[in-house]
This record gives structure tokens, C-alpha cells and sequence, in this order.
């Protein structure tokens, strides 16, 4: 048996029988806090367009992992970068290098140095210390919390897809689909704020149905969404529809966003709305089925698809 008979989910299930994983990041009590330790590798055939600079390539490592912090509630504190391609100019680096540097400083982060490797293709495996007094869980969601999500869903995956068949040499024009393909941005003062009042969390940048699975099925439950809620940007919209794509199908499979998807309860929702604009899309169910609700109300189960590593 091969890994790509598992799949990265279920090699994941597979190590959780003696390692203590499972959520966005691993978290370790140390004295009265917890560090938050987390690792993300982008990879140059499945995370970076040719459209992207080299300072862009580094502000993503640096992204990909704040992403992760935020899911759990976190403030960072220090990133390393292990880098690793084939010989290149060393401007090429330089850029790619400072654009980690900007990243971490934007978000307050100490970039503190990391390992430099020859690879045949461009490998960049970031690592994320940061801190929480009480760690927000994937597995804390409760039957007949509100689902809600940051953001708008489907505009990176739909950026992507158009990019993927566009000359590299043409630059895209000024569109959230692209912006967001191109230059992903974590929700770190959304997930410090959310900490104080969601029961679970996490990223949806492996895509809204993805992350809808993570949420629920290690406790047995079920989601129910409604489509006509899903939070889509007019602009990505208009771009979808001029290349022939469905919005939906990437609002619900698309990967790429680096959103937040949390779950509440009713009560809290009068004071999140009142600190931050997120959009509610559904509830937590008892059951097992994670299902959407068309504009005719008729039901329809999610696919569980979106992206995974070693499968897709």
C-alpha cells in the first residue's frame, strides 16, 4: 500500500493512533501558556503559480503557516524557513528572502533564521512558533452551533484555475480572484478576536468542505449549509462567469482562500457581528451528513472533495 492509496487524511487518521495530532497545529502546555507549534511545506508544482514573483513565493511560506496560528487563536512568535531549489541567480533568492522578512514583520512575527539546501525544484518548508493561553479546538464544536466563515469563498480556487491557463508572461489584472491567488493573506487579528467566543476552528484553505469534515466527523456530527449563504466577491463572480466556471462548485471545493470557518453558539453571534464582519452559512447537526440547501430548498450531500496531498 502506498501513500497515494491513503491520501494525506487518512495517513493523518492512521498516525493518530499513537501521535497526538489532529489539529491545525500541535499545542504544548508550557507553564501558565501553551506554545503552538505548526509546519507547512509549499511545494513548486502544487503551491506556486508561475505567475507569482519571488518575494511573492516567500510572503506565501510565511502565510501559509500564520494561517495555521490563526486557526487556533494564536499570537506568533518566531518563524523559521527551511529553502531548498535548483542554483539561481542570488537576486532570486534575495527577493524571495525579503518577501518572507516583510511577511513576518507585517504580522509582527521575529523571522529568525532557518536551513538553505539544493533541491531540484523550489521547496520551502516553514515552521511556526506561536502562543495561546487556551488553544481553540477543531474538535469543540457542539450540535446547534452556528457555522460561520471570515471572508468571501471560491476566489483563490477561481484565480488559480484561470491562471493555471495563462501565460506567465501575461500579468493578471487587479482582481480579488487573483489577489487572492497570488497573495494569500492569513486572518490573524479575525482568529484573536474569534478566540473569545467560538467553540471550534479552523482554516479552509484545503476548501470549505474539506475543512466542514475536520470540524464535525471526529466527533460524529453533521453540518448543514445554505447555499444562497455562502459569502462570494461580485468581482470573482463576473471573472467565473467570463471563463465558463460554476462560483458554487468553487466556493464549496475550492482550495486557496485562507479563511477562517468557525462554529458558535447563538448567543455569542449578537457580539462577534459587533467586533468583526463574518458571515453565518449553516449549523452543526446531529447527524453524520454534512449537506447543503439549494435556492428551491431541496437538500443535496457535500462531495467530500477539495485538496489533499498524495491524492489529489
Amino acid at each position: 500500500m502506498k501513500l497515494s492509496d491513503l491520501g494525506e487524511k487518512k495517513i493523518i487518521k492512521k498516525l493518530a493512533g499513537y501521535l497526538d495530532i489532529g489539529d491545525d497545529t500541535a499545542y504544548i502546555k508550557f507553564k501558565d501558556t501553551y506554545l503552538i507549534l505548526t509546519t507547512d511545506m509549499i511545494y513548486q508544482d502544487t503551491h506556486i503559480l508561475p505567475h507569482m514573483s519571488w518575494e511573492q513565493i516567500g510572503a506565501l511560506v510565511v502565510s501559509v503557516n500564520l494561517s495555521d496560528i490563526a486557526s487556533m487563536g494564536a499570537e506568533p512568535i518566531a518563524f523559521l524557513l527551511a529553502y531548498g531549489s535548483p542554483d539561481t541567480d542570488y537576486e532570486n533568492f534575495k527577493s524571495l528572502i525579503h518577501g518572507v522578512k516583510t511577511q513576518c514583520d507585517k504580522y509582527h512575527t521575529k523571522y529568525a533564521g532557518g536551513d538553505t539546501n539544493k533541491t531540484e525544484k523550489i521547496t520551502l518548508a516553514g515552521f511556526m512558533l506561536g502562543e495561546s493561553e487556551k488553544p481553540v479546538l477543531r474538535s469543540g464544536a457542539k450540535i446547534g452551533d452556528l457555522i460561520a466563515v471570515t471572508g468571501t469563498l471560491g476566489s483563490a480556487s477561481i484565480g488559480t484555475k484561470i491562471l493555471l491557463n495563462t501565460p506567465a508572461s501575461n500579468k493578471p489584472p487587479d482582481n480579488p480572484a487573483y489577489n487572492k491567488a497570488l497573495q494569500p493573506q492569513p486572518r490573524m487579528k479575525e482568529g484573536l478576536i474569534l478566540k473569545e467566543y467560538v467553540n471550534s476552528m479552523t482554516d479552509i484553505s484545503d476548501g470549505l468542505a474539506t475543512s466542514l469534515t475536520d470540524l464535525t466527523e471526529e466527533r460524529g456530527f453533521g453540518a448543514e449549509i445554505i447555499l444562497d449563504k455562502l459569502p462570494l466577491d461580485a468581482d470573482a463572480i463576473t471573472l467565473a462567469q467570463e471563463n465558463r466556471l460554476n462560483h458554487i462548485e468553487h466556493a464549496l471545493y475550492g482550495e486557496g482562500d485562507y479563511e477562517l470557518l468557525f462554529t458558535l453558539s447563538e448567543e455569542k453571534l449578537d457580539d462577534v457581528l459587533a467586533a468583526l464582519p463574518i458571515t453565518v452559512i449553516g449549523s452543526i447537526k446531529a447527524n453524520q451528513k454534512i449537506t447543503f440547501i439549494d435556492s428551491q430548498k431541496n437538500k443535496h450531500k457535500i462531495k467530500k472533495c477539495g485538496y489533499e496531498h498524495f491524492k489529489t
